[in-house]
């Protein structure tokens, strides 16, 4: 298997994995569709909890981290974890991150 995937955070229950088609069209998978160990799913799991930990029911809006230094640290581990996916994946993907487009449908 092989082919573009996007690490981008999304709302409850989504896994944060996308793939992408020829038009950049994304479609959400879970780890297991793209065959990542139980190790990284683990840690895709745990990252997005920290992310499902900040969000605001009653307004979205107001999703945020609680200081600078816990959302560099949780686009830090972002950064790390798609580091590990390539590798783990190999050559035969494209592996990118949107960290910050959450912010965007978040605007207050």
């Amino acid at each position: 298997m092989s082919g573009t995937l996007l690490i981008a955070p999304a709302w409850l229950g989504l896994s944060g994995l996308w793939t992408l088609d020829v038009k950049g069209k994304r479609k959400p998978v879970d780890a297991e569709d793209i065959g990542l160990s139980e190790d990284l799913a683990d840690r895709l799991e745990a990252w997005m909890d920290a992310f499902d930990a900040i969000y605001e029911e009653d307004n979205e809006a107001r999703s945020r981290f609680p200081d600078a230094v816990e959302q560099l640290a949780w686009e830090a581990a972002g950064i790390a974890l798609a580091e590990a996916i390539r590798a783990e994946l190999g050559a035969g993907w494209t592996v990118t991150t949107d960290l910050n487009g959450w912010r965007e449908t978040t605007q207050p």
